[in-house]
């Protein structure tokens, strides 16, 4: 079992051989397969602009799913990916070539920024980054009253068949290093974040097709087809159809609700 201390920079869960499952191309191709952020959401991070609208540093940003929301909104907007496939595939959708969106390719602990952001965004991928140097530097590149904001929720909520799913998922995931933490209270014990505020945006329906659906998994790493292998792929696909057949209407889509946990605060050195 993993021991979590001061002295580990993350749990191996997010290693690096893990992490690099995100350059592949089927995973950013059905990236975009995953449930929205409720609308709210980017009501709550304007908010959070104050009266400036300000710079916005959208790290690990995938295909840029805040950045592009934001950008319309904002001064301008930096999204970073070590993934060349996702930001590729960023580009190619709404406000992709956004005049105010500069999409910026490689890890975050290494590129290059152009502060100062009056917000820095992350979604889950913060789990995948070296905390001890990022943390830092996100200190650094923000203004006095900048904001580090960390978005959690792209998944149903309350659905009646989670349960199921969840020990399918365990069944055929390949991270084998997987525990369940609560991210930000591991940030907060390791001295990494000082929170300030979080928000639950209010639950919105959601209907999407249960092919969509099924597919979205394989935007998780650990449900990456690369690591699965073709055999697992069509058996995960057929078992989570099965479990789900029950639940879609007669056009063949599923509904549910979507809800997503808006926290900030302010990086510490």
């Amino acid at each position: 079992m993993e021991i979590y201390t001061l002295k580990t920079a993350r749990p191996r869960q997010y290693g690096e051989n893990y992490a690099s499952r995100f350059k592949n191309r089927s995973l950013a191709e059905a990236y975009e397969l995953r449930p929205p952020y409720p609308e709210e959401t980017y009501k709550i991070l304007l908010s959070l602009q104050g009266g400036s609208r300000g710079r916005v540093l959208d790290v690990g940003c995938g295909t840029g799913k805040i950045a592009r929301s934001l950008v319309k909104h904002v001064d301008g907007v930096d999204a970073v990916d070590f993934s060349q496939e996702m930001i590729q595939v960023g580009k190619s959708l709404s406000n992709g070539n956004h005049p105010k969106l500069r999409w910026i390719i490689g890890p975050i602990e290494e590129v290059q920024l152009y502060p100062p952001y009056r917000m820095v965004t992350a979604g889950a991928s913060v789990h995948w980054m070296e905390w001890n140097v990022v943390f830092p530097k996100f200190k650094k590149v923000l203004t006095t009253d900048g904001y580090l904001v960390i978005i959690d929720g792209d998944r149903p909520v309350g659905a009646p068949w989670q349960d199921a799913e969840l020990a399918l998922i365990r069944k055929y995931s390949t991270n084998k290093h997987y525990e369940e933490i609560d991210l930000v209270q591991v940030l907060k014990d390791r001295g990494h974040i000082h929170l300030i505020g979080d928000k639950r945006t209010a639950p919105v329906s959601f209907s999407q097709p249960l092919t969509d659906y099924v597919q979205s998994f394989h935007s998780r790493q650990s449900l990456c087809k690369e690591d699965m292998g073709e055999e697992n792929v069509r058996t995960f696909d057929a078992e989570l159809s099965q479990i789900l057949s029950n639940f879609v209407d007669v056009d063949g889509f599923l509904n549910f609700q979507l809800e997503t946990m808006v926290i900030w605060g302010r990086p510490l050195r």
